[in-house]
Formats: C-alpha cells, structure tokens, sequence
C-alpha cells in the first residue's frame, strides 16, 4: 500500500514539473498582454475618453488567443502569439483614438516593451521624461550652437545618465564632429542624418530619441517614428484605416460602440452603410439626444435589446444629464435576456463628464 502511494507522489511530482515548465514557456504571452493593458490603462491621461476596461482587454486577448496562427513547435508558437496580440491590440485600439493621438500610443507601446525587456533602463528613461535637474558649474558651455540648458543636459547625459553617452561634450568640439552636429541643428528632417560614426554605432534606437529630444524637441515627431519603425515594425507608424467592420465584430450586445467625434465630422453615413451591408438596414433606428429625447431613446433600447435591433443615440454630449441614466440601463442590461444581434452605438464629443462604465 506505501510502495503503491510512493509511486503515485513521485508521478504526481513529475506531472507537476512538466506542467508547471509548460506554463513558464508561455510567460512571455503573458508579459507582453501585461505590457499592453497598462499602455491601453494609461491612455485616459491623454483624453477623458480613452477608457478600456480589463473585462474588454481580456475579452479581446483571448479572442487573440483562439485565432492567432497555430504551431506545433512551441517556441514558433509563442513568437506567433505575441506578434499577434502585439498587433491586433494596436488596430483595435487605434479605432478609438484621434488621429493627433495614435503614434503616441505606438510610442508607449514600444517604449513600454523594451523597458520590460531591460533594454531601457530606469535612469534612461526618467530622463526622457523630466531630464535632469543636477548642474555643473565647472562644465561651463564651449558650444556655440547650444544653448546653456541643452549643454547641461547634455553633460548629464554623458556623466549620470549612461555610459554610451561618454565624451558627447567633446564630439561636439571636435572640428569633423561638429559639422555633422550642425547640420542636425538646422536639418527641417535631422532623423535622416547619421550621427557620428561612435555614436551612430553605440548609441540604442532609444537613446538616439533621447538625443533628439535634447538638441531638436520640436522634431520629436519625426524621431518616434523612426524608433517605433525599427523596433516594431513600419506597419505601427501606418494609422489604421477607419474600421466600422472591425469594430463591429469585436463588439457584443452589452458593449456600446462610441463614435467620439470632432466639429464637422459626422459618422451616421457609414453606420447606415455598414448596416445595410449586413441586413440591418430596416432594423436600424436613430435619434438625437435632447431635452425630451429620453423617453423616446429607452423605447428604442428597450425594444432593440428584445427584438435586435440596432439603436444609434446621437450627439450624447448635448444631453450629459442623461447620461448618469443611460450608464444606469447599461449595467441593468442582461446578456441572457438581450438579443445577440442588439447593438447600441452613440456618439458624443470629448467629454469629462461621459460616465466613464459605460466608456
């Protein structure tokens, strides 16, 4: 009887290593999904509207999950899976987002990515951000091209920040140097001019956007595309097209679509389009919300979410007073009495007081 439980704690031990090594190799799934909610998480600091729930990240990432390419070598696997979820997360992400704000998101993106692989470090990247407040007062300024501030920063970089920064000051009195400099100085596309040759070599993508920032800020633009393209890819500088289908297909009858829409911009066309192509066009009923329009707007939803189908609630910023209500029927809202083919789209301005669940 012992010898027979020995067996079977010795088997379950063995079960247990090959499982627990199974789930190790898929980390870095798991890494890069974490990497990319935190990114998605932090987007309401650029604009009130850009609000995504884990349940709605979650929802999407295992959809990535089921269709992404399969392999039988796990390693081909994982490497499938992460350049999926990596660029699926961007497009339906990009959707959302104004078009001012879509290469900043593939900046943090990419940023983001190679902080978690170590390949930017804390000190690199606080400076990125706030730079640095030490002097040097017996590093006075022998360039005349630079201002004092950005000597300072400078010698920062070269002294606190990181070794490949090294001799930066004196690159830029050394007499060849220095016309490679000046010329990034005055360039209208500095991103396009090599650096000197030690620096071109040793200097990362990341610490070459570092020194961009430095010497030409307003050209920041430029610099980030040229970062994000080497390290992710051209297609994550290429602003996905406007994607109604897409959007379509990752929504549910719980989850509203929201049109956030600028002064002139008027999405209505392609939404009567979009519901024509899919044999909605009889079944898609519109309003536009004002004092009064209440009533006649739950009548819709009610009615839609029986009989499926699609209510369109326009211009949901000249009704905020309302809206505490519409978050009010949406977390009421049952799935299971809901019919699969309801769908509620709004569409509203950028605005703070948008009630952030039904975001």
């Amino acid at each position: 009887m012992s010898t027979t439980i020995n067996e079977r704690v010795i088997e379950a031990e063995k079960t247990s290593i090959i499982i627990t090594e199974e789930r190790e190799s898929f980390r870095t799934i798991a890494a890069r999904g974490s990497v990319l909610y935190f990114v998605i998480a932090d987007l309401s600091m650029i604009d009130p509207m850009y609000q995504y729930s884990l349940e709605f990240f979650a929802k999407l990432f295992n959809r990535r999950l089921e269709m992404s390419e399969k392999s039988e070598h796990k390693e081909t696997r994982v490497e499938l899976v992460v350049t999926d979820i990596t660029l699926s997360f961007y497009t339906s992400i990009c959707r959302g987002l104004f078009e001012k704000d879509k290469l900043m998101y593939s900046f943090l993106n990419t940023s983001s990515i190679l902080r978690k692989a170590g390949l930017i470090d804390h000190q690199e990247w606080a400076y990125f951000l706030r730079g640095s407040t030490n002097t040097y007062p017996d590093r006075t300024n022998k360039c005349d091209f630079l201002s004092d501030k950005q000597w300072e920063q400078m010698i920062a970089l070269e002294e606190d920040v990181h070794y490949n920064f090294k001799d930066l000051s004196k690159s830029f009195q050394e007499p060849n140097d220095t016309k490679i400099w000046k010329s990034i100085m005055t360039s209208e596309n500095p991103q396009k001019i090599s650096l000197p040759a030690i620096y071109e070599d040793r200097l990362s993508s990341f610490q070459k956007v570092m020194l961009m920032k430095l010497l030409r800020e307003p050209k920041m633009t430029l610099a980030a595309k040229v970062f994000v393209k080497k390290e992710l890819g051209k297609v994550f500088i290429e602003s996905p097209p406007f994607d109604l289908t897409g959007s379509l297909a990752d929504s549910t009858s719980t989850t509203p679509i929201i049109f956030i829409i600028t002064p002139g911009s008027d999405p209505i066309a392609n939404l009567v389009i979009l519901a024509k192509s899919v044999g909605m066009g009889d079944r898609l009923k519109i309003i536009s919300l004002g004092q009064g329009q209440d009533k006649e707007a739950v009548l819709m939803m009610e009615e839609g979410q029986k009989a499926g189908n699609w209510v369109c609630l326009q211009n949901c910023h000249l009704y905020i007073s309302w809206m505490p209500e519409l978050e009010r029927m949406q977390e009421k809202q049952d799935e299971g009495l809901t019919s699969p083919d309801y769908r509620l789209w709004l569409t509203t301005t950028s605005s703070p007081d948008f009630p952030v669940p039904v975001l």
